[in-house]
């Protein structure tokens, strides 16, 4: 293995013409995989047991998709933050008031679910590792799933505006350069 390397001269490196940086470049790359993994059928994860050539099962997880596009969101949100406008800014937080409302509200459906719930049935929860904690939603109970769509959906808005933000600050006008 070949262990040796040169150090370059930072301060006057130049990339080649294709790779020069562009924020434009770089937001349209990351909308096209928060397209793509929004175009995905929408499913919670899970475990696949598959066989190697030797008969060993392994186990493998197929991530949830509805998280993926979500965090596919929040990135393209990320790389965005110095284009947005007040526009943006205030649809984007009352998009995120009605997620943090929506999953208080579910928080105490929970709670609620929870107290009322027979000793036997929370007994056999415990074991599994399922347990109620104030503010916070389990994901083996069906409330955790609700928010999941509900975020998705709300992720998707999110998207929408951003979509928006991208035609106000022209990033589809193509770039004219004259001979002066």
């Amino acid at each position: 293995m070949d262990d040796d390397f040169e150090i370059l001269d930072v301060e006057n490196y130049r990339a080649e013409k294709d790779q020069q940086f562009s924020h434009q470049f770089l937001v349209m790359k990351v909308m096209q995989k928060t397209i793509e993994s929004g175009c995905k059928e929408m499913r919670s994860g899970y475990w696949n047991n598959k066989t190697d050539k030797f008969g060993n099962i392994l186990k493998v997880y197929i991530p949830d998709s509805r998280k993926e596009f979500i965090e596919s969101v929040k990135t393209v949100e990320r790389i965005m933050i110095c284009d947005f406008d007040e526009e943006a800014i205030t649809n984007v937080k009352k998009i995120k008031e009605r997620l943090e409302e929506k999953y208080k509200s579910l928080c105490n459906l929970e709670k609620k679910y929870w107290e009322v719930a027979k000793p036997v049935l929370k007994r056999s929860m415990h074991l599994k590792g399922i347990t109620c904690s104030s503010g916070t939603l389990n994901m083996y109970l069906p409330y955790y799933q609700e928010y999941l769509n509900f975020e998705v959906e709300c992720y998707g808005k999110i998207l929408e505006e951003l979509t928006k933000l991208t035609g106000r600050k022209g990033f589809y006008e193509k770039k004219h350069y004259g001979v002066r």
